[in-house]
């Protein structure tokens, strides 16, 4: 990802649909100027996937802002690497592999709603303390999560029920095993490589696994049509 168009971003620029699965990028939000480069529809929903960027307005998702006010520019590769160059320094993670290389619009979008989704309600769970029929504090849950937003206390308890409903449904999907998987997957950032071990898989079969997983929780979250 061109680190040019990150800095302008951070500094106050916006990201607007402009054609097929692509974004153009301006240095300010009054878009009358000059159009200073472009984002492939991929790059801008692994943004979102890792809250780095939201919508304009409330409504409004095809003009796209930096997610808060502070710039970061000393380590801009530790909130969005450059995901068009392999680094032995930053690899990508296997998530974001995935969905850097999916062809259907569609489908990166549906994986990385449903990612938040997930990582929402296990954080709602968490801070609950409830837990739903795996033990989720002993797969450490309390990894930051991100997409994950917090909540109102009052509505602690009839929040944490709606959330911990969710998650047993993707259980219900998935098998133990890949509820693993899914956990190193979306909360670890682990990486293809380090899933591929963990998991005793050859690298492209951890991708294959990888994508299926995704595919069946996006399909539960779908048909929860629960939106982050």
């Amino acid at each position: 990802m061109n680190r040019r168009l990150l800095r302008a971003l951070q500094r106050g620029g916006v990201a607007a649909v402009t054609g097929v699965d692509t974004w153009g990028v301006w240095r300010s939000r009054d878009r009358r100027g000059r159009i200073i480069g472009s984002l492939t529809g991929a790059e801008v929903e692994i943004l979102r996937l890792r809250t780095s960027l939201k919508c304009l307005g409330d409504d409004d998702v095809t003009v796209l802002i930096w997610r808060g006010t502070e710039t970061i520019e000393p380590n801009i590769e530790a909130v969005a690497p450059d995901f068009g160059v392999s680094s032995k320094i930053t690899p990508r993670s296997l998530l974001e592999a995935l969905i850097s290389d999916c062809v259907s619009k569609d489908l990166r979008t549906r994986i990385r709603k449903a990612c938040q989704n997930f990582g929402a309600d296990l954080e709602c769970a968490n801070r609950a303390g409830n837990a739903v029929t795996m033990n989720w504090d002993a797969l450490g849950v309390n990894h930051h999560v991100k997409g994950a937003h917090g909540f109102d206390p009052m509505h602690k308890s009839s929040l944490a029920v709606a959330a911990r409903s969710r998650l047993k449904a993707v259980e219900a999907a998935l098998t133990h095993e890949d509820m693993r998987f899914l956990f190193k997957m979306v909360l670890s950032e682990a990486t293809r490589s380090s899933m591929a071990k963990l998991f005793a898989l050859r690298p492209a079969l951890a991708e294959r696994r990888g994508l299926a997983i995704l595919r069946t929780l996006a399909g539960v979250y779908d048909a929860l049509g629960t939106a982050p």
